[in-house]
This record gives structure tokens, sequence and C-alpha cells, in this order.
């Protein structure tokens, strides 16, 4: 009777230390699922500020609406013919002639100004597109690692950062150029078929 009661209580205290390690087991299981579950969040919250990068990178490119190579031809074009328009004989040249000229020599000018600072837009637009897709791949390559070391973390960030500001100088840069072509376009329109039927008709 004493054997089996200690066989008993032996048992008892087994499985009270079994069911203390299944508790530890169980615990630390659930910490490492939580631990992995946290880097993955702090990756995908890294993804995510690239995200928004390219979101405002498409939002850049958007503005882009006039063709580089369209506007870099007009320039040249109008010019030719600003050329010619001064060979133009008095008589030819009337009040309304005159006037004509003027609108179109301004929309050259328009051109002329904004076709250097548009072509640099473009190109750091494409730089700008390089730079966000290779911060995106050194995320996904965990080169800024999980989010749990602060030093790689805020290496990430001073990337980030950087690039923020020039995307947003760029932005700008963008807005203004947009603007600019919008406004002068209808004047474009206008103006350009009256001086080149002028240049067609009186000039050699």
């Amino acid at each position: 009777m004493k054997l089996r009661h200690a066989f008993s209580g032996l048992g008892s205290k087994v499985a009270k230390i079994l069911g203390i390690c299944l508790l530890f087991v169980t615990i630390f299981t659930t910490a490492c699922n939580d631990n992995a579950q946290n880097s993955g969040d702090k990756q995908a919250i890294m993804l995510s500020y690239s995200d928004s990068l390219w979101n405002q990178h498409k939002v850049v490119t958007s503005l882009f609406r006039y063709k580089l190579d369209v506007i870099r031809d007009r320039k040249v074009e109008m010019n030719d013919v600003l050329q010619r328009l001064k060979f133009a004989s008095a008589e030819t040249m009337n009040e309304e002639n005159q006037a004509n000229a003027i609108k179109y020599e301004a929309v050259y000018r328009v051109y002329r100004d904004i076709i250097e600072n548009y072509t640099n837009a473009v190109l750091r637009a494409e730089e700008m597109f390089y730079a966000i897709k290779g911060l995106e791949k050194q995320v996904k390559l965990n080169a800024y690692g999980n989010g749990d070391d602060a030093l790689k973390l805020d290496e990430f960030k001073k990337e980030f950062s950087a690039l923020k500001v020039k995307l947003d100088v760029l932005m700008e840069d963008a807005q203004f150029i947009d603007k600019q072509l919008s406004a002068v376009e209808p004047a474009y329109q206008a103006v350009v078929p009256k001086v080149e039927s002028l240049i067609e008709k009186n000039v050699p």
C-alpha cells in the first residue's frame, strides 16, 4: 500500500514537472512567433515607406504631360521662325502682325528658358526611380535588418529621408514646369499658325 502510494506521489510530481515544461515550451514558442511577427511587421513598415516614395514619384512623372522632345523641337522651330521674321517688310508688319510677333516671341522665351530645367527634371526623375528601387531591394534583402537593430534602422531612416527631400524638391520643380507649360500652351496654339502663315506668304 505504501509502495503504491509512493508511485502515485511520484507520478503526480512527474506530471506536475511535465506540465511546467509544457508551459515553458508554449510560452517560448509564442514569444518566438511574436518576435518573428514583429520583425515581419517592422520590415513591412519599411517597405511601406518605400511605397510612399513610389507613390510620390508617380505623381511627379504624371506632371511631365508634355513630351520633352516636342518642347525641344518647338523651341528650335520657333527660333528659326523668329530669325526669318526679321526679314519681313515694313508693309507686311502691320499692327496685328506685330502684336502676333510679340506674342510668338513671348511663347518662345518660355520654351527657351524652361527647356533646360525640364530636361534636368526628367533626368532627376529617372535617377530617383533607380534610387527608390535600390532602397526597396535593400529592405527585401534584409540589409537594414528586421527593425530590431537600432543602427541599421537609423541607416534606413537616413536613406529614406535623403530620398524624400530630393523627391520633394523635384515635385516642386515639376509642378512649376507643368504650370508654365500649361499656361503657355493656349497661346502657342493660337499664335503659331498666324505667324507661320505670315512667314510662308511674305518672307523668303
